[in-house]
């Protein structure tokens, strides 16, 4: 998969179609939205404090289910980057009753799925099942998250192949762009770390630590369990209560981090003298979750760099050939959030796509967005939204987007609402609060040798840090004395 994305990545200097137009020339208009047939969720508390919620969806004869534990990367200790991730990649290594090739084969014998993951404000293990076999497959999921062994040969297993992934990741211009940007915007925030962690943090990861998160973290009071599929509402609390009745521990007793101010209107160059591309990014903090105003966010980032269609590929990329695809994301998470818009180009290029990305940014306050267009990445939105709910995975995801952060399970019954209902004048007003164009900050990665000069010339500030010298542990980026 790494290799398939490097290797389009490396199509970015292939010329293309160009076209002119103030937004997409030829662009359909989009269609009438089609309502979301939405099932209600039902949900029981039990007695040890776990959230059962459930979506009753009779027909084909399949489960999806998920154990959200209401903590992630974000309460990953400042000496270990990357323990949130580490400890939920060992929970299908084994329990204290089952190896690893015992939880393969038995949730293959019952045509089941396991995934298990951790990212910002969340671990979660996830299954996909038979409904006949539903019983069954629960319970390997809660031997996977009450009993893991967090065995010694399994967590040096885990260790080296966790060192391989980030030392090649660290390799490519992309990653590298990303994870500074990230440290540098958010700082020492619980956001600001690789969530995956760095070589340094990995290499000193203990037992103790990831046995410490577990019994701190892992608790019914701070969880979810919910259920979308063929199966009723009173059997999904019986089955839970029975398959995870044993869970006893009180919530954990959680307070708020800290979340300094960001540091904002840096430039940095880190220099990779062999990169063959220059990833280029441009980053400011983002919002929370339940921020009022997180729609027309999340719609202001669908018109600037959502999709094909929008403005940022447009100019990039099909009006310019400078890259193979340019976008943006707003990550919006309990204590904050990460605005990221960029793309990656030649190395001679990055300076000019800094300043598309830069212009297209500034016209999100400055120009009103055309209704017609708008309602186009409005679908962009909703179209997503209402595939999810075709499935139910995809309605296990939905509930978890909002249950994670205090928000009622029905809430996602107004999104495509909610959405709509967004306008122009609604995003110029996101855009002139969170998108100040004159002071994100930019982070480009690639050969200083060509980059340095024409982004001098545009920002005389630049900040070139050579890539041996990077230290992803701390805001500043660069370790005094590091070789």
């Amino acid at each position: 998969m790494k290799r398939s994305i490097f290797l389009l990545a490396a199509l970015a200097c292939a010329p293309l179609l160009t076209v002119d137009a103030a937004e997409v020339e030829g662009l359909p208009k989009a269609g009438e939205p089609h309502p979301a047939q939405i099932s209600k969720a039902q949900e029981k508390t039990l007695a040890n404090g776990l959230r059962v919620i459930v979506v009753e969806r009779p027909g084909l004869p399949l489960l999806s289910a998920e154990v959200l534990v209401n903590r992630g990367a974000e309460t990953d200790p400042a000496r270990f980057a990357g323990l949130a991730q580490f400890t939920a990649g060992l929970l299908k290594r084994g329990t204290t009753t089952r190896s690893a090739q015992k939880i393969a084969e038995e949730a293959e014998s019952l045509g089941a799925k396991i995934e298990t993951e951790a990212g910002w404000d969340a671990t979660s293990v996830k299954l996909t099942t038979l409904s006949s076999n539903a019983e069954p497959a629960l319970a390997i999921v809660a031997d996977l998250v009450l009993h893991p062994a967090f065995a010694k040969e399994e967590i040096e297993r885990q260790r080296r192949e966790t060192l391989d992934e980030l030392l090649m990741a660290l390799e490519q211009p992309g990653t590298v762009a990303k994870y500074a940007a990230s440290r540098a915007t958010l700082g020492a925030s619980p956001y600001g770390h690789p969530g995956a962690g760095t070589p340094a943090s990995i290499a000193h990861l203990t037992r103790q630590e990831i046995t410490a998160l577990h019994a701190r973290a892992y608790r019914p009071g701070n969880s979810f369990l919910i259920l979308a599929g063929n199966i009723t509402a009173p059997e999904a609390f019986a089955m839970a209560e029975k398959v995870f009745g044993e869970w006893k521990a009180p919530a954990e007793d959680f307070t708020a981090p800290d979340f300094p101010a960001p540091t904002l209107g840096r430039v940095i160059l880190v220099d990779m003298p062999t990169a063959g591309q220059a990833a280029v990014y441009l980053t400011a903090p983002g919002i929370q979750r339940r921020a009022p105003d997180w729609f027309p966010g999340k719609v202001a980032n669908a018109l600037l760099g959502g999709g094909y269609s929008s403005r940022l590929n447009q100019e990039v990329r099909v009006k310019r050939g400078l890259s193979y695809g340019a976008s943006s994301s707003l990550s919006t998470w309990r204590f904050g959030g990460l605005f990221m818009a960029g793309a990656q180009t030649k190395n001679e290029s990055a300076a000019e796509v800094v300043k598309v990305i830069q212009t297209e940014i500034r016209r999100l306050s400055t120009e009103t967005a055309p209704a017609d267009y708008l309602k186009t990445r409005q679908a962009v939105l909703t179209g997503a939204f209402v595939r999810d709910l075709e499935t139910n995975e995809g309605y296990v995801k939905r509930i978890a987007d909002v249950v994670l952060y205090g928000l009622p399970p029905g809430k996602i019954e107004s999104y495509v609402r909610d959405v709509e209902q967004t306008t122009p004048a609604d995003l110029q007003t996101f855009a002139e609060k969170h998108f100040a164009a004159d002071t994100l900050n930019i982070i480009v990665a690639g050969q200083a040798k060509i980059v340095a000069k024409p982004l001098r010339a545009l920002f005389p500030k630049l900040e070139v840090i050579p890539l041996s010298k990077l230290d992803l542990d701390t805001p500043a980026l660069h370790a005094a004395g590091k070789k």
